[in-house]
């Protein structure tokens, strides 16, 4: 074995390249979950000081234009580093073996936040289609542990196919996401063509009692924009949409092709922003901006008047309101579709690098896919979801954790520029992307700060709990206990030092 890879548990990682053009670019769209933040931003603007001017059409261009610098930077580093783990092996090898412990504390507290949104989405699956089902005639009463044993079932479905084999994965969760792009165009489609007078008439069919569609829209006369307003709901952004491109770099060893390794962020980013900002549009369009944002900052209708539930009764169309219907809830799906695999490739990769057992690193000769890693998956997230069923009070609870996502990413930022500069012979970077990392690393750092200021500024909107920010803290703090065990049992029983681990790209 040559010294290169001595450190490593072995001389390649083993996982087949299984991610074609659209696989790539649909991980990252599932990642940045549309779907579900349509559904929900509801409860975000019920818990706003206020919605005067709070236009969503211009927060998503706006909080697109704040991604930017994410953007450039990803797409540039999965050019030279394309490895399992992505941003985790961009963001150890920059801060080096000295600050590994800081890297296993950053990455273990990213981990942990994604799988207690993953938690939350599955909850949100079964909200969703117990929201849906009564509009499509269907009546039902799930019990709490029933909500969280379907919940369970979801994940525990997508997981069983990354087990059988991972373009069995890969293409279920492509395939969940092309499914529900084609549930939102629909959608939006209906919106933009539905006349005004028959929108309003099929939507009083969802208000309750004593709510009209007049007395709605007179509750709100502020302004169409305030910049002040759109500035506090970008964390909201934050939680759903644009910083979560790192799907196809953690997978991007399996990527096929360079095109779909150099644009499948960039893509993604595009079919994103397009299709997020013309369903906050449509809804504008269709119902106008003052019933929208009066009724979506109502706790009272905010559960009942989202973008999916007015797209389904408009049509008047049991097929189209069914199908739509099915792909609300399908986008929850290909969250978790995504989710499914992304965090698995993090284990994996922490356990290439020694720092995790082994094991999480092994690969059945069977299936060829991570089994260990992702019935640990399974296991953990399944215990998020009941405790998320049986703790927390409201769908809102646990977006204080987003903190350290935030974190992490400007951690990411700050070493796309420790890349550029002190580390840039290792990576064999052009001139151009050396500026490019250097400008738009600095931007990224300082946009993450500015979000980070306002989710702890205002915790009484973003979730910020002590029990939020304490899974946070103690996974950040176990990720760094973790590193300093890890490395002193393999100094001791195998007469390797890990730090070294952090000096050297790892091998595909």
């Amino acid at each position: 074995m040559s010294r290169e890879y001595q450190v490593f548990v072995r001389e390649s990682t083993g996982l087949v390249k299984a991610a074609n053009f659209w696989d790539a670019i649909s991980i990252n769209i599932a990642n940045m979950s549309v779907g579900a933040a349509l559904a929900t931003i509801g409860f975000t603007l019920a818990a706003l000081p206020t919605v005067a001017g709070a236009n969503l059409v211009y927060a998503s261009l706006i909080a697109a234009i704040f991604a930017i610098p994410q953007v450039i930077v990803y797409s540039t580093l999965i050019r030279y580093m394309p490895r399992v783990g992505g941003d985790y092996v961009w963001l150890g090898r920059a801060l080096g073996p000295r600050l590994a412990w800081l890297t296993n504390g950053l990455v273990l507290g990213f981990i942990i936040e994604s799988l207690a949104y993953y938690a939350l989405i599955a909850f949100a699956a079964v909200f969703q289609l117990e929201s849906v089902l009564p509009i499509l005639g269907i009546n039902v009463s799930l019990s709490l542990p029933e909500e969280i044993g379907i919940a369970i079932a979801f994940f525990a479905v997508i997981v069983l196919a990354n087990i059988l084999g991972t373009r069995y994965g890969i293409k279920l969760m492509t395939a969940l996401t092309i499914v529900s792009l084609l549930g939102l165009l629909t959608a939006i489609i209906i919106l933009f063509i539905t006349p005004r007078a028959q929108a309003v008439s099929a939507i009083s069919s969802l208000l309750p009692s004593g709510y009209t569609y007049s007395k709605i829209a007179l509750n709100y006369s502020g302004p169409l924009f305030s910049m002040n307003t759109i500035l506090m709901l970008l964390p909201f952004f934050a939680i759903y949409v644009y910083p979560w491109l790192n799907a196809g770099p953690a997978i991007a060893s399996e990527i096929k092709g360079k095109n779909a390794l150099y644009w499948n962020v960039p893509m993604a980013f595009l079919f994103t922003l397009v299709f997020l900002t013309l369903g906050f549009e449509a809804m504008y369009y269709s119902l106008g901006f003052n019933f929208i944002t009066a009724a979506l900052s109502n706790s009272n209708l905010n559960g009942i008047i989202n973008f999916w539930d007015i797209a389904m009764v408009l049509p008047h169309n049991a097929a189209l309101s069914w199908f739509i219907g099915i792909t609300s809830v399908t986008w929850y799906l290909a969250v978790l579709a995504y989710g499914a695999i992304v965090v698995v490739r993090y284990w994996f990769a922490l356990a290439f690098d020694r720092v995790w057992p082994s094991f999480f690193a092994y690969l059945s000769p069977r299936f060829g896919t991570p089994i260990y890693a992702h019935l640990f998956d399974l296991a953990v997230t399944a215990a998020l979801i009941a405790a998320a069923g049986f703790l927390y009070q409201t769908f809102t609870a646990l977006y204080g954790a987003v903190v350290e996502a935030i974190i992490y990413y400007m951690a990411v930022g700050i070493a796309a520029v420790l890349i550029a500069t002190i580390r840039y012979s290792s990576f064999n970077l052009s001139n151009v992307s050396r500026a490019l990392l250097i400008i738009f690393g600095m931007l990224m750092a300082s946009v993450m700060a500015y979000l980070t200021y306002e989710f702890l500024a205002y915790p009484q909107i973003w979730g910020g709990n002590w029990l939020a920010y304490g899974v946070e803290i103690g996974a950040v703090v176990l990720g760094m206990v973790i590193y300093v065990v890890s490395r002193h049992i393999n100094l001791r029983k195998y007469g390797i030092d890990i730090a070294v681990t952090y000096t050297e790209i790892p091998p595909e």
